[in-house]
């Protein structure tokens, strides 16, 4: 399992939006900053705004930064933006598809299960406010 470079964008982009808190940033310096390609930058950003963890301000003075709420979000609630729901095996799915049709007697699905929990659970008490600080 391994999450794409688009989320560890968006962890580098929430991280310097909440760094700089009390200013605006342009894309342009944003993405030259964090070693980002403009164009990926952007289709980054979109998600975040989309998400309502980015706010943007038009015009020549313009930029972006970080929703007041943002410094309570949390690892995993930028993996969930960026990637969906973290399933960590095709039977955890909401579907729950097992091609042996055991999901309710399966020791693995159960342990995967297990490891699922606590990997999101881990995720989920990281704020990116604290990363690094």
């Amino acid at each position: 399992m391994q999450l794409q470079i688009t989320t560890d964008y968006a962890v580098r982009i929430m991280r310097y939006l909440l760094q700089h808190k009390h200013q605006l940033s342009t894309a342009k310096d944003m993405s030259v900053e964090l070693g980002i390609t403009y164009q990926y930058f952007m289709k980054v950003i979109r998600r975040l705004r989309k998400a309502k963890l980015v706010q943007s301000v038009q015009g020549c003075d313009g930029g972006y930064r970080a929703h007041p709420d943002a410094a309570h979000v949390t690892l995993y609630q930028i993996v969930e933006v960026m990637e969906g729901p973290l399933r960590i095996n095709r039977c955890l799915e909401d579907d729950c598809f097992c091609n042996l049709n055991a999901t309710a007697t399966c020791d693995v699905r159960r342990i995967f299960a297990g490891l699922q929990k606590d990997l999101i659970a881990k995720l989920d008490a990281i704020r990116i406010a604290d990363i690094g600080s």
